[in-house]
C-alpha cells in the first residue's frame, strides 16, 4: 500500500526531525559541562549552563502549549514575559532533572506537532512577541534549543574546552 503525503505533513516531519536533532545537540553539549561549572556565569546577568538548559525545557513546554492550540502561557507584556522566562522551576535542581525536563518538554512539542493538520499550519499564533503563522512557530522550538546549545558551547570555551560537542 502506498502512503500519500502532503507538503504540509512533510514539513511537519522535517520540523520534528530538526527538533530532535536540536535536543540531542543541546543534551550533548550540556553533558560536557563539568559539574563545578554548571552554575558558573561570566557575569551577574548572564545565565549559567544549568539555567540555559532548564530555560530550554521551560520554553519547550510553553511552545508545546502554543502548538497544541492553547493560549500563550506567559504574560502578554513582553518585558514581563522575559522576566518570567528567567525563572528556574524550583523542582529542577540537578543536571539529571534538567535533562529529564528537556526530554519531556521535547516530547510535548512532538506530541503537539503530531496533532497538527495541513490546515493548522495556516492558523495564526499570538504571543507577547509576535503574531505569526503556526508554520513559523512550529520551527521555533528546535531553533531555540540549537541557539542555546551554541551558548553553552561558547561558555565552555571560556574555561578552555574548545571542542565542538556535536
Amino acid at each position: 500500500m502506498e502512503t500519500i503525503t502532503s507538503p504540509a505533513m512533510e514539513s511537519l516531519d522535517r520540523t520534528k526531525s530538526a527538533l530532535i536533532g536540536s535536543r540531542d545537540l543541546l543534551l550533548s553539549t550540556f553533558s560536557f559541562v563539568p559539574d563545578e561549572k554548571l552554575n558558573w556565569s561570566p557575569s551577574p546577568t548572564a545565565r549559567t549552563p544549568f539555567q540555559i538548559a532548564v530555560h530550554c525545557g521551560a520554553a519547550s513546554f510553553a511552545f508545546a502549549t502554543l502548538l497544541d492550540g492553547d493560549p500563550w502561557p506567559l504574560s502578554m507584556d513582553s518585558v514581563q514575559a522575559i522576566e518570567q522566562m528567567r525563572i528556574v522551576p524550583q523542582d529542577i535542581d540537578t543536571r539529571e532533572a534538567a535533562v529529564k525536563y528537556i526530554e519531556e518538554s521535547t516530547a510535548a512539542v512532538v506530541a503537539a506537532l503530531d496533532k497538527a493538520t495541513p490546515e493548522t499550519l495556516d492558523t495564526m499564533v499570538v504571543t507577547a512577541f509576535a503574531e505569526l503563522p503556526y508554520s513559523v512557530w512550529m520551527t521555533v522550538p528546535g531553533d531555540h534549543m540549537a541557539g542555546h546549545a551554541r551558548q553553552i558551547d561558547y561558555l565552555e570555551t571560556t574555561w578552555g574546552d574548545c571542542v565542538d560537542h556535536r
